[in-house]
């Protein structure tokens, strides 16, 4: 029985889904992550290593740096990362909650620790593969953006407003594709700056298994919704200036803004919108516009980029999501709130389809096992 270690984060609950599916496929597969995430649900199925104490935290982090050391099977590193933190040429958050004259030791322990995991990564490669998954600004680069944006600059202010820079990136990459088996990006874009041969895959998410299809809102105003995790990233500004500029002509339109909520509170929060939408900037959409389509809700989003060659052909043809950016937004928003009955509902029904076709984590993970065990039949010792 193949057997299965993800870690060390939950972004978006893709690798406790995935770990999920892969059960059901008859692998041992388990989930450990390094913090709880405020907007997603605490899991009993994830193993959490935020404990009180520093120490505690780093003592959890060494036992499941250990565990993946002595795992035979499939080791899935997830968000981009290393067990790990990676400390880049920027200032790295964990150093801030320590005074100057100990930050340096700390980068000195965590580049200690860093090598050390490599190097053990690197013995155990005959007994085991290392699979990665890319999520968005673990990878994404100055030139991921569309030129209006390079040009701008914004870019470059998105890229670094994590403290990151591109040659911080691309070192962590490399440092990453020297173990990996097999890398998956869950946004397009990011493809055209990760290693070659490395595969698009598509987020795996339940909403599309138990649907829950709501009437449409018969409200005195339509209400737009709109999840800003980083407002930048996502062109909240720009969204907020179309919606007043609508208000002030008069237009019964409303916006509904979504942050620092918990996951259930903000899932109720979708169930009371008219439409989604998602971002403005980086050209593809996250895991959150998937949940409110099972709704039966409408998503605008900007889906553009040179990432969209590494889509499948039939699944750009399926995508429901309605295209916009922050020139076409508001002509694209009335044009959503003008739409007839039938037409929403044959959106929703599209909405549907396509979450059943492409984001089925069955299906997803069935590709992922696959995958696995195409790995592991070329190792040593490994019996599969």
């Amino acid at each position: 029985m193949v057997s299965v270690i993800h870690c060390p984060e939950q972004v978006g609950g893709h690798p406790e889904i995935l770990a999920k599916y892969e059960r059901q496929l008859g692998l041992t597969s388990t989930c450990f992550c390094e913090g709880k995430n405020p907007f997603t649900s605490v899991s009993e199925t994830v193993s959490y290593f935020d404990n009180r104490s520093l120490l505690q935290s780093e003592i959890s982090r060494w036992l499941l740096l250990l565990r993946s050391v002595a795992q035979t099977g499939i080791v899935h590193l997830n968000n981009g990362r290393f067990i790990t933190p990676f400390f880049g040429d920027e200032a790295h958050p964990k150093e801030s909650l320590f005074p100057k004259p100990l930050r340096k030791m700390i980068r000195l322990y965590a580049l200690g620790l860093l090598r050390s995991e490599i190097a053990l990564h690197r013995l155990g490669a005959k007994k085991k593969a290392f699979f990665l998954t890319f999520q968005g600004s673990d990878a994404r680069e100055t030139q991921c953006f569309v030129e209006k944006h390079q040009q701008s600059g914004l870019a470059e202010e998105v890229i670094g407003r994590s403290g990151k820079t591109n040659n911080s990136i691309r070192r962590k990459k490399t440092l990453l594709a020297g173990v990996a088996d097999k890398i998956y990006s869950l946004n397009p874009d990011l493809l055209e700056v990760l290693p070659k041969g490395s595969e698009f895959l598509p987020y795996a998410t339940e909403a599309g298994l138990n649907p829950q299809i709501l009437p449409f809102n018969q409200g005195s105003e339509f209400v737009v919704g709109h999840a800003p995790t980083h407002r930048m990233v996502k062109g909240t500004d720009e969204v907020i200036g179309v919606v007043q500029n609508l208000r002030s002509k008069g237009i019964k339109v409303r916006l509904e803004l979504i942050e620092g909520l918990s996951r259930e509170d903000a899932q109720k929060k979708y169930q009371e919108i008219d439409l989604f939408i998602d971002q403005l900037v980086i050209g593809w959409y996250g895991v959150v516009s998937l949940e409110v389509m099972a709704l039966g809700k409408p998503v605008l989003c900007f889906i553009k980029g040179r990432g969209l060659p590494f889509v499948p052909p039939r699944m750009l043809a399926d995508l429901p999501i309605i295209n916009a950016d922050e020139s076409s937004l508001e002509e694209k928003l009335m044009g959503v709130m003008q739409m007839s009955s039938e037409e929403r509902v044959s959106l929703a029904e599209r909405g549907l389809a396509y979450l059943k076709n492409w984001h089925d984590p069955r299906k997803i993970a069935q590709r992922v096992v696959g995958d696995y065990r195409k790995s592991l039949s070329s190792k040593e010792h490994v019996i599969i």
